[in-house]
């Protein structure tokens, strides 16, 4: 069970994406204030997408090492489909010189990633600089105002184990709704609603609903819009 990001990460998420969407370009370097803030993950790659440098946050939800991440693109990584939505945000980054935001689900984490121009002559290279900050409750967009849309190939993490019906029922019950109320949005009855529950229960560990719907919140699960939530999950 997920129990991070910390409480307050939200407040240093939102600090971080107000002075980093004063740049418009960035590197390692004129990073590194920001590196260190909880969960705060980036990374640089270059033209061919390749990863050349990440932080200490970014390897460690990997569950690798940078030196064993270093030379790999996103296809490597991920399946064909959410490797490519994220790499044609990357394209557009290097190809027009412009920075592009958007809200993610990765690692079973709701994200705000924006990707940006690499600092001309870091690596030697074209490249593009990428940070993702938790973001687990819904907030204004970036210091901007321009809208961050939606990457809809999500990576479930843990919460792969359910069901696209077991993922639907989660995030209604996350959002305080009852099994009779679930039932009515999805146009189930209440008995198929409760066996979903169960399942739910089982599969990821908790012992009651305050369990649900705490590890939904620090996830970000219900800072999604229900539509953006059934978006991901026909996208499975």
């Amino acid at each position: 069970m997920l129990l991070s990001p910390l409480r307050g990460t939200w407040k240093l998420g939102l600090m971080s994406r107000h002075h980093l969407g004063l740049f418009t370009s960035m590197s390692p370097a004129r990073f590194v204030p920001f590196d260190g803030m909880h969960g705060v993950c980036a990374l640089a790659r270059d033209e061919q997408l390749r990863l050349v440098w990440c932080n200490e946050a970014y390897a460690s939800v990997c569950g690798r090492q940078m030196e064993q991440l270093l030379g790999t693109t996103p296809h490597d990584v991920h399946p064909h489909e959410l490797a490519e939505e994220r790499a044609e945000r990357m394209r557009r980054v290097l190809q027009a010189g412009v920075t592009v935001s958007f809200y993610q689900f990765w690692r079973g984490l709701r994200w705000h990633t924006r990707i940006w121009p690499l600092e001309p002559g870091d690596y030697a290279r074209a490249g593009c600089f990428i940070v993702m900050t938790p973001a687990v409750t819904a907030q204004p967009e970036d210091a901007d105002r321009s809208p961050a849309v939606l990457i809809h190939q999500p990576d479930l993490g843990d919460l792969a184990v359910l069901s696209p019906r077991e993922l639907e029922v989660f995030y209604y019950l996350a959002s305080g709704m009852t099994v009779s109320e679930t039932a009515s949005t999805l146009f189930r009855s209440p008995k198929t609603v409760s066996r979903h529950a169960e399942r739910i229960h089982q599969k990821l560990g908790y012992r009651n609903r305050a369990e649900l719907v705490t590890d939904a919140v620090r996830r970000g699960v219900v800072a999604f819009s229900p539509d953006d939530w059934r978006a991901m999950v026909e996208s499975t």
